[in-house]
Parts: C-alpha cells; sequence; structure tokens
C-alpha cells in the first residue's frame, strides 16, 4: 500500500512541475494571441473544392468566428482545433478543401505550442514546405501528405527534434536531398517511430536509421531510392512495418533472423532484392503481411515459411525461384486472404491440402506451369473473389466455379481445358455475377449459355477461341448497364443474330470484333454506343461504307480500327471539332475519293494510316499542321502531283517521325524542304517507350494500348505490335521522283529507315549520307544514280541492310564494317567491283568509266576538242605515247567526272 501511495505521490509532483513549466512557456503568447493567429491563417487561404474530394471531407475553417455566440468565440472549441491549457497544441485540417501556396511568414508558424499538425489533402498549389516549419520546435506529430507542396524539404524539418510521427506521402513533386535526411534521422533518432515518405523523391536510405532504437514503422514506397539498402534496418527491435515497394533501383537482400521480431509487414515488392530467402525467416512469426514480388530471388521457398502462421497476405510473384511444387505444408497457413504466385516457376498439380485455404479472397497461380483437374474441393474456397489461372496446363469443370457465390473477378485465359457441359441448368439466383471474366484461348466453340444472366459485367474477354457463326442476338442483353470491354477477337464469328442491339450499352468504351469473318455492312446502330473508345473491326468481310453515323462518336473515339475489310466509297467528313481521335487506320480496304478535310479536326491523331486504297488526291500537306500527328501512311493509292511545302501552314508535322507514301505517283524532286522541318526525326532518342493510346475509364486514366503500324523494313513487310518512339522512317520508293537526293534529307540524323528505291532519281549518292549514324536500313535501288559509292557511308556501324542494285553506279564498292556483310544482290546491276562481287577491281572492264549520255553532257565543262587531242597524239605519236597520255588523259576524265557529278 506504501508503494502505491508513494507512487501516485510521485506523479503528482511530476503533474506540477509540468504544469508550472507550461505555465512559464505558455507565459509568452496569450490565448486569444492564438486564436487571432487561427483567424489570420484562414484569411490566408482560400475554399476550393474539387472533383476528386473525398466525400467525407468538409471545410473546417469555414466555421471559425470570434464574434460567435454559444462559445464559438473560444478558438479552442473550433472545428479541428485541441488546446491544453489554454493553448492550441493540436490543429486537424485534413482534407478541408484549403487551396493556395503557404509560406514561411504564415502566422501559423507563430503557434509556437503545436505538437500536432494535420495538414493532409489539401492543395498548397505546388509551393514549398515553408522553412518556418522549424519554429514549431514542440512538434511530434506533423502530417503534409497529399497536400500537392513540391521543391526541396526545407533543412530546418530536421530541427524538429521531438518528432515522433512524419507523414509526407503523396507529394511527387517534393525531394528530400541525402544530407537534409540524414539529419533529420540524426536529429530524431531518440524520439521518431513514423516516417511515411512515399512517392517523395529521396535518392537513399541513410546508413543511421539503424540507431533509430524507437522506429516502428518506415513507409517508402516509390522514392526512387538506389544504392544498398542498410539491412541493419530489418534488425531495429520495435519495427513492426518496413514497405519499400516501387523502388527498382534499391539493391538489398532479406538477412538472417535470429532472437525476437516485432516485424509485423514486410514489403519490398519492385525492388531489387537478391539472393534466396532465408530459412530464418520462419522466426518472424509476428508477420501477417509478406510481399516479395517482382524482385530478383531466386533458390527454393524455405519450408519454415509454414511457420508463419498469422500470415494473411502473401505475395511471391515474379522472381527467379527454381523449379519447384506446391508442397503439403502450404496448407498450414489458412489465415490467408490474399495470395499471389504469378509466375513463379510453378509445375506439377496442386496438392489437395492447397484447398484448406477457406479464408482465400484473392487468388493468383497465373503464369505457371500447373497442371491436372482442379477437384471439387475447390468448393471450399467460398469466401474467394478473384481467381487468376491463366496460362496454365489446369482441367476445369465450370460449374465448380459457378457455386463460388462471391467470385466477381476469373481469368481462365491460356493453355486451360474448360468443360461447360453441366452450367445449362445454373440460372441467375444461383450463379455468382462476374465483374471480370476472361476466357481467352479457352477452346470455346460457341459463347456460353451462363452468360445470359449476367448483369454486372464489366470486362468480358472471350478473344482467340473457335466460336463460329452469328453473335446472338441476347449478347446485347447482358450487363447493358455496366460492360465496359467486350473482346471477340480471333474467332470464327460471321455476323450478328440481330443488327441492332434492344438498348445500347451506355458505358462500353472498348468493342474489339477484329479478325473475325465478319460480312455485311457495319451495323447502325454501333453509332449509339457514345461512350465507345475504342472501335475495332479490322481483318473481317465487311462491305458497303463507313457509315456517316459515327461522327456522333468522333468527341469519344480514341482509336478506329478498320483495316483489311471490304469497305468502298468515300471517307466521310464524320471528324468534328474536339475530335478525341489518336489513331485511325482505313488501311487495305477499296475507298475511293480524297482525304476528307475533316480530318484537321483531329488535333490528338498520332497516327493516320490509308494504305492499300484507291484514293486520288495531291498530298494532303494541310495535315502538317496536326500538333501530333507522328505516323503518316499513305502507301499503294494514287496521289500525285509535286510535294510542296504550302507557305500559309506555319507548323509542318513538328512531330512526325515516320512516313509511308510508297507506290503513288508522285512527281518532281524529293520534299527537301520537309526534310529541313521534321525536327523529331533530327533527334536521337533512345528511349525504350512505345506509343500507347490510353483508354479513361470513368475520367480516370484507364487501359493503355500499343498502337501498332505495318511498314516495310529491309525489304520486308513487318508488322510492327509496337511501335518505339524512338523508331524513325521514311519511304517514298515507287514514285516518279526525279533529280538529286538533297543534301536536306542528311539533316534527319534520327532516321532508322530510308527507302528512295524504285524512282527516278540522278545525281551521285551524297556523302553526307554518312552522318546518318543510326541508319539500319537503305534502299536505293531501281534509280539512274551514278558515281561511286561514297567510302564515307562505312562509317554507318547499325546498317544491316543496303540495297543500291540497279543503278548507274561505277567503281570498287567500300570496304570495311557493315559494308563486309551486305551480299551480291545489294550490288547488282550496277558497273561495280569489289567483294562481294566476282568481278575484281583490276579487271579492264571494271576500270572504263561510264558513257555519258547525250543529256547528261549539256555543260561545257569537258575539256575542249580532248577527244580530237587522244586521237591525234595516238596516230602522230605511236602505241608507246598514246599509252601515255592516255593514261594521264583517262587520269584527268575521272576528274572531270566526278567533280561534275557531285554538283
Amino acid at each position: 500500500m506504501e508503494k502505491s501511495i508513494h507512487a501516485l505521490m510521485v506523479i503528482l509532483v511530476l503533474l506540477v512541475l509540468e504544469s508550472a513549466s507550461m505555465a512559464t512557456d505558455f507565459s509568452s503568447l496569450s490565448h486569444a494571441d492564438e486564436c487571432s493567429l487561427l483567424l489570420q491563417f484562414k484569411e490566408s487561404m482560400s475554399i476550393r473544392k474539387s472533383a476528386f474530394d473525398d466525400s467525407r471531407a468538409y471545410p473546417k475553417v469555414a466555421s471559425w468566428n470570434l464574434n460567435g455566440s454559444g462559445g464559438a468565440g473560444n478558438c479552442c472549441l473550433w472545428d479541428g482545433v485541441e488546446c491544453r491549457f489554454g493553448h492550441v497544441i493540436g490543429l486537424d485540417l485534413s482534407s478541408s478543401f484549403l487551396y493556395g501556396p503557404i509560406d514561411s511568414n504564415n502566422s501559423l508558424f507563430n503557434l509556437i505550442h503545436l505538437r500536432t499538425l494535420n495538414l493532409a489533402d489539401n492543395n498548397f498549389r505546388s509551393s514549398q514546405i515553408p522553412f518556418g516549419i522549424g519554429r514549431l520546435s514542440q512538434l511530434i506529430n506533423l502530417n503534409l501528405s497529399d497536400s500537392f507542396f513540391s521543391g526541396k524539404i526545407p533543412k530546418q524539418i530536421s530541427h524538429l527534434r521531438n518528432l515522433v510521427s512524419l507523414d509526407l506521402t503523396g507529394n511527387p513533386m517534393l525531394t528530400l536531398q541525402g544530407s537534409d535526411f540524414q539529419n533529420l534521422v540524426q536529429n530524431t533518432s531518440e524520439t521518431v517511430r513514423e516516417l511515411f515518405l512515399s512517392w517523395v523523391n529521396i535518392d537513399f536510405v541513410p546508413v543511421s536509421l539503424v540507431n533509430s532504437s524507437l522506429l516502428i514503422s518506415l513507409v517508402m514506397w516509390n522514392c526512387g531510392l538506389a544504392g544498398e539498402f542498410p539491412t541493419g534496418i530489418l534488425y531495429l527491435q520495435k519495427l513492426q512495418i518496413l514497405d519499400l515497394q516501387g523502388n527498382p533501383n534499391l539493391i538489398g537482400y532479406i538477412p538472417e533472423f535470429h532472437g525476437n521480431s516485432e516485424l509485423k509487414q514486410l514489403i519490398v515488392a519492385g525492388t531489387n532484392f537478391q539472393g534466396s530467402i532465408p530459412a530464418s525467416i520462419g522466426n518472424l512469426t509476428h508477420l501477417n503481411v509478406l510481399d516479395l514480388h517482382s524482385n530478383a530471388l531466386t533458390g527454393t521457398l524455405p519450408a519454415s515459411v509454414s511457420n508463419l502462421t498469422q500470415l494473411t497476405y502473401l505475395d511471391l510473384s515474379y522472381n527467379n525461384f527454381d523449379r519447384w511444387k506446391l508442397p503439403d505444408w502450404f496448407g498450414k497457413l489458412n489465415k490467408i486472404t490474399n495470395l499471389s504466385l504469378s509466375d513463379v516457376n510453378l509445375y506439377g498439380e496442386i496438392p489437395s491440402s492447397f484447398f484448406n485455404h477457406t479464408q482465400l479472397e484473392e487468388l493468383y497461380l497465373d503464369g505457371n506451369q500447373l497442371k491436372g483437374q482442379l477437384p471439387s474441393s475447390l468448393l471450399n474456397f467460398q469466401n474467394l473473389e478473384l481467381f487468376y489461372l491463366d496460362g496454365n496446363n489446369i482441367s476445369v469443370d465450370f460449374y465448380l466455379f459457378l457455386s463460388l457465390k462471391k467470385l466477381k473477378h476469373l481469368d481462365l485465359s491460356g493453355a486451360n481445358n474448360i468443360s461447360l457441359s453441366v452450367i445449362d441448368s445454373h440460372k441467375n439466383e444461383s450463379q455468382p455475377m462476374f465483374i471480370n471474366l476472361h476466357m481467352a484461348s479457352c477452346n470455346l466453340k460457341a459463347f456460353p449459355e451462363f452468360l445470359r444472366f449476367q448483369h454486372q459485367l464489366e470486362h468480358l474477354y472471350l478473344d482467340n477461341n473457335n466460336i463460329e457463326g452469328l453473335i446472338p442476338g441476347w449478347i446485347w442483353n447482358i450487363s447493358k448497364e455496366t460492360l465496359k470491354e467486350l473482346s471477340l477477337t480471333d474467332n470464327l464469328l460471321m455476323g450478328f443474330e440481330k443488327h441492332s442491339p434492344v438498348t445500347p450499352w451506355v458505358s462500353l468504351f472498348t468493342l474489339d470484333l477484329s479478325h473475325n469473318m465478319l460480312t455485311g455492312e457495319i451495323p447502325p446502330s454501333i453509332c449509339d454506343l457514345l461512350s465507345l473508345q475504342l472501335l475495332d473491326l479490322s481483318f473481317n468481310n465487311i462491305t458497303g461504307s463507313i457509315p456517316p453515323c459515327l461522327e456522333k462518336l468522333s468527341n469519344s473515339l480514341v482509336l478506329l480500327k478498320l483495316r483489311r475489310n471490304s469497305l468502298q466509297g468515300t471517307i466521310p467528313n464524320i471528324f468534328t471539332n474536339g475530335s478525341s481521335l489518336e489513331m485511325i487506320d482505313l488501311s487495305e480496304n477499296n475507298l475511293e475519293g480524297q482525304v476528307p478535310r475533316s480530318l484537321e479536326n483531329c488535333k490528338s491523331l498520332q497516327i493516320l494510316d490509308l494504305g492499300h486504297n484507291f484514293i486520288v488526291d495531291m498530298f494532303p500537306a494541310w495535315l502538317g499542321a496536326l500538333p501530333e500527328l507522328q505516323v503518316l501512311i499513305l502507301r499503294f493509292n494514287n496521289f500525285h502531283g509535286i510535294i510542296k511545302r504550302p507557305s500559309r501552314i506555319k507548323v509542318s508535322f513538328p512531330k512526325l517521325r515516320i512516313i509511308d507514301l510508297s507506290y503513288n505517283s508522285f512527281s518532281g524532286d524529293l520534299p527537301h524542304q520537309y526534310f529541313q522541318e521534321w525536327s523529331a526525326m533530327k533527334e536521337s532518342d533512345t528511349s525504350v517507350e512505345y506509343m500507347l493510346a490510353f483508354i479513361m475509364e470513368n475520367d480516370h486514366l484507364g487501359v493503355g494500348y500499343w498502337l501498332s503500324i505495318q511498314i516495310t523494313n529491309k525489304g520486308v513487310m513487318t508488322d510492327y505490335v509496337k511501335i518505339s518512339k524512338a523508331f524513325f522512317a521514311v519511304d517514298l520508293s515507287g514514285n516518279m521522283f526525279s533529280g538529286n537526293i538533297p543534301e536536306s534529307i542528311t539533316t534527319l540524323s534520327g532516321l532508322q529507315l530510308l527507302n528512295l528505291s524504285n524512282n527516278e532519281l540522278s545525281g551521285v549518292i551524297p556523302p553526307s549520307m554518312g552522318n546518318l549514324i543510326r541508319l539500319e536500313a537503305l534502299d536505293i535501288s531501281g534509280n539512274k544514280l551514278s558515281g561511286m559509292i561514297p567510302q564515307d557511308l562505312v562509317q554507318l556501324n547499325f546498317l544491316e541492310f543496303l540495297n543500291v542494285s540497279n543503278n548507274k553506279l561505277t567503281g570498287s564498292i567500300p570496304l570495311g564494317k557493315q559494308f563486309n556483310t551486305f551480299p551480291n544482290d545489294s550490288y547488282m546491276g550496277n558497273a561495280l567491283c569489289g567483294f562481294p562481287l566476282s568481278k575484281k577491281c583490276g579487271d579492264l572492264e571494271a576500270s572504263k568509266p561510264p558513257k555519258a549520255s547525250f543529256e547528261e553532257d549539256t555543260e561545257s565543262d569537258f575539256p575542249n576538242g580532248i577527244d580530237w587531242v587522244v586521237i591525234l597524239i595516238g596516230a602522230m605519236t605511236g602505241l608507246v605515247i598514246g599509252l601515255v597520255y592516255g593514261d594521264y588523259l583517262s587520269t584527268k576524265y575521272y576528274k572531270w567526272f566526278s567533280q561534275r557529278s557531285r554538283r
């Protein structure tokens, strides 16, 4: 009893001392002063709502008022304000619609007694975190997350030596420099327990963090961390949460664990952790989340993982494990709700014990080599909401899935053997309502009947099956309010049982019916799908004309793909102001007329492919005003005339990277003015990015689709399923261009493909073409080019394909580097000699200069009477003198010819 009284007395004394101390500290700032400072802060901010604000958000400062009744004048009673001993010690203004910059002179930073400051989820308009934050020396908790701060985090933040929790999450324009981070860690090593720094730009993790003995949570995902992670942090006794996901340049390994550990969440997904998982990981018996996906882990999964019986989340996907089978002990982890084993080199059958995971809600087994029959014990997964099994060789009776009432997301695509024999008896009331259903490449023969009763589908993929015949009429009635994506590509479909849906899918943004056998005309009902962004009917047998009613979709469509059908007539003027189109592919049809002028409304257009039609027109130079156009393909049409740059167009194809005008009837000189202005082709972009079109879902970034084209490269028609942003190509072959190859073409230094073949070009090959150092394919065959192949071309180190055949070239073939690899066909039809041809350059025939035609010899540069001089000398002085002077004059003739050809 005495001990209890003594302890109580000590506590009372301490409270008195603290009160006296606080009274002394607080004497410098009165309660009224602090309320006034709060009002000044309110006046410095605007209140502005946005479409993305949380429904729970409200403007807390709106009710602040000193003149209110009922105690409203007491700021300690205001929303978001906490007081102690009459002073403001806490301010929670999170999600308060605060808008505007904040600077160091703001009255907020004079509230020197603040211990908690929460400004999360506001918009401070990319202003910097003010250095005035350092004046709040009593701060224990600071939360500035998701508030649009930017710039360098001030070093004054490291002066907050009492910090227990710091949250700067979700400010991707913020930068925390290594030295400032180091100081912050050192100054708070005895107090800090929580560091939430996700999306802040930080270059490395300070080693001194291993001294933060009270640290409980360290969350730094997507920070751009690089270098080696200090493994000692994992040995901190208090550490419960370590989350480093999304830092692909962060190197590390999972260390040995000995002794007690409080670790509950170990998340290093999307980093560069290497090595194997140690057996000692089984000592982390408090773990409930283990996420190691997308690393470079190797070896095998230790059996000690079976000790982690508290696990509810386990993700090992996308690592380089040795080939392994699912072990029986996996069944012991029966608390798991989320299990991801995608692409981890699993093989063999799934053991029966695996189906003991009755708490599973999400299961990913895709991308492995699993085989066998899914047993009826799958029905144990009654809590399952998501199941991805695609890419395996599993036999499945679909009846089992229709008995999992909570299942909403199912992917069985790939080599799965699907049986649908028993599902007809399952009606709407007894089957799950799917949201995502992927059954591509499942060897289906018909549309699954159970789809009749699906009313909540958003994404339905039945690609690459053997579904044949007509698309049934009932398909239009499923999920009328919810369906967003429908993909039936790569089947044997021949048409529509009903041309018009009963009511259109009001939310549909993707309709892909490509690579089928569809006949008849494009059903006008498609024009009623007013949310449609991707329409792909390519590779079918569709006839008729392009329906003018597609004008109704001009502002919603992003991709319009009608390639390789039998469409006829002219291209209608269906492209309106505000068009969202990024790709239009009408190639390989029977379209006529001119290029529709309404295309100039497509300000977002990146790809226009009208190739292989019967279009009769001049070069549509007005397309040069489209600011985003990167690919223009007009090949195999009836375009004609001279290509000139109109002076009235201020900008000419500013982003053009690929142009194919081959096999038309263009004439005149090559378009040298355009060569001077195609600035995008003068870049040396070495990025590995590909051209994408984004399909938006509910005003948020949705699915990205690779943009694709077909173009002749290295003599072969090539399909580019993805178009590299570093690929630049010009194909002007098969026309009637004449004159010289202009020097301006050699300024297109980014070119990888250049095809000028089968024209009427004359003159010499410009030596400056050796400046096209990124060139991989050069075809100038089938012209009237003369002179020698310039030695400068030897410096084209990336050249894999060369064709100069069927010209009037003479002299020796350059030797060295890539020129040692080209075959005979590259040079045929010329008067060339040297490797790889059998004709040696010492041969008499090979050394003869070409005969100048009358047309080529219209100038008077040739020395007067030189032919007569040679004849006269030969007659008067005999064979010896003739040979001597003949050699001299042959050399002089060659110099003249070279000089003239270079003009």
